[in-house]
C-alpha cells in the first residue's frame, strides 16, 4: 500500500518510538506544557480540557423514529449567561428570530407551561413549509434556570404531530436542568 508523503513523517516517528514490553504497563501520556486549561467540559462519556478563548456551544440531539418521511428528534440548545429581563422577553426574541428565518412560518400557539418538575416554561408551536409540498409543525419549549436559557425543539408532520406528538411532548416537559 502506497502511503502519501504527508503521512510518511508520522510513520517514521512511530517506528522510532521504543516498544513497551508486555510485562510493563504503558506510561500515561504527559500533560502538554503551557498554560493550564480554564475548565473541563464534561459530557455523557468523556471530558475534554477547554482553554481560554474556547466556548462550549454543544447542541444535543435525541433522535427518534423516521416516520412520514422525516427523522424525528428533540434538539436541546443551551445558552449560558443570557442577558434578558424575563422568560417572556427571551421567548419573544426567539419567536421573532424563528419567524424571520423560516419560509412561510406561522405562530400557532404561544403559552406558559410548567415542566414536570414544576419549573415555569413557555411552549410555542409553529407551522412552516421547508419545501412547497411539505408542511412541518415545530414545537419549542423555552425555560430559564438562573442565567442559562434552554430551548427544546421537535418537528412533526401533520400525521406525526398526532401519533408521536404526545410522547415527544411528555419527553420535552420532563426536561430537568442541572441546578448549579
Amino acid at each position: 500500500m502506497d502511503i502519501p508523503e504527508y503521512y510518511r513523517k508520522y510513520q517514521s516517528e512511530q517506528s522510532e518510538k521504543p516498544e513497551t514490553k508486555p510485562d510493563q504497563p504503558a506510561q500515561p501520556p504527559k500533560p502538554p506544557a503551557g498554560k493550564p486549561p480554564e475548565k473541563t467540559f464534561r459530557a455523557n462519556d468523556f471530558t475534554i480540557n477547554i482553554y481560554d478563548g474556547w466556548e462550549d456551544k454543544t447542541i444535543y440531539t435525541l433522535t427518534g423514529p423516521v416516520t412520514d418521511g422525516i427523522q424525528h428528534n428533540i434538539i436541546v440548545n443551551i445558552e449560558p449567561d443570557v442577558q434578558v429581563d424575563s422568560l417572556e422577553s427571551y421567548v419573544d426574541w426567539q419567536v421573532r428570530s424563528l419567524e424571520e428565518q423560516l419560509k412561510a412560518c406561522r405562530l400557532l400557539l404561544k403559552q406558559p407551561v410548567s415542566l414536570a418538575n414544576g419549573l415555569p416554561a413557555y411552549r410555542a408551536v409553529f407551522s412552516w413549509y421547508p419545501t412547497d409540498f411539505l408542511r412541518i409543525y415545530q414545537e419549542q419549549i423555552f425555560l430559564l434556570s438562573g442565567s442559562t436559557a434552554y430551548k427544546l425543539t421537535a418537528s412533526f408532520t401533520k400525521k406525526t404531530r398526532k401519533t408521536l406528538g404526545p410522547q415527544v411532548e411528555r419527553m420535552m416537559l420532563s426536561f430537568n436542568p442541572e441546578q448549579k
